[in-house]
């Protein structure tokens, strides 16, 4: 019987896919309705991806009335574009203490998948450019909910598909970068690991009720998510 189940954020957690996602969905946009949203970090970070296409239509005037039409073709555009561009890009790099994480959780026999808010073509495309696809049996994307809180009960049934396992909510823990990531773990009895890449984030993270926040993942003490 595995221990804990362990679910990973990918962008800012696993990987950094530097400014090519969001730059790839700028550019459609801009293409798609002839204005540029400027898509920034603080538009980005922690949510996902159906909720920042909403947020770059809102920043360009569209009318709420045709998010879902809009929001739908762009997300189709971006997903045919990001394999070559991800592929091609030099900014992506793979973060050495996730993977350090990653290798004692597996080494001690528990269970992982991906909680993440991309969709899941682009989830799968980013991790497979580090061969990090086929570490995770299962995951969960925004193509299922674009509610981040939403993701954690979604993980536990998938976890049964995968593992034939029942996992307490309290035996899961979230492993992100943002305090949405936190606030999910909050919102559902489970516990979190985020890692504060910027600085900003630690606080915010501390005061939505993360269980960690460290500044490497290389620093935390899985034993005491273990027992």
């Amino acid at each position: 019987m595995r221990k804990k189940l362990f679910l990973f954020d990918i962008d800012g957690t696993l990987l950094s896919p530097g400014p090519v996602s969001r730059r790839t969905l700028d550019r459609v946009i801009t293409d798609l309705l002839g204005q540029s949203p400027d898509l920034q970090y603080e538009d980005v970070a922690g949510s996902t991806d159906p909720i920042i296409v909403q947020r770059a239509l809102r920043k360009i005037g569209v009318d709420s009335g045709e998010f879902n039409e809009w929001t739908s073709k762009v997300i189709t555009e971006y997903l045919k574009r990001l394999p070559a561009v991800f592929d091609e890009a030099d900014e992506p790099f793979v973060y050495d203490d996730a993977l350090i994480l990653l290798a004692s959780i597996l080494e001690q026999d528990n269970a992982v998948g991906v909680m993440s808010g991309n969709m899941q073509a682009a989830a799968e495309i980013k991790l497979a450019k580090f061969d990090l696809l086929q570490k995770f049996p299962f995951g969960v994307y925004a193509d299922e909910t674009d509610d981040r809180s939403a993701m954690p009960m979604i993980a536990r049934e998938r976890a049964w598909d995968v593992y034939h396992e029942a996992f307490r909510l309290a035996d899961m823990i979230i492993i992100g970068d943002t305090e949405a990531d936190a606030k999910a773990a909050v919102n559902n009895g489970c516990k979190s690991i985020i890692v504060s890449r910027r600085k900003e984030t630690w606080l915010k993270a501390e005061a939505a009720g993360a269980s960690l926040v460290v500044s490497s993942l290389a620093d935390v003490d899985l034993e005491s998510f273990l027992s």
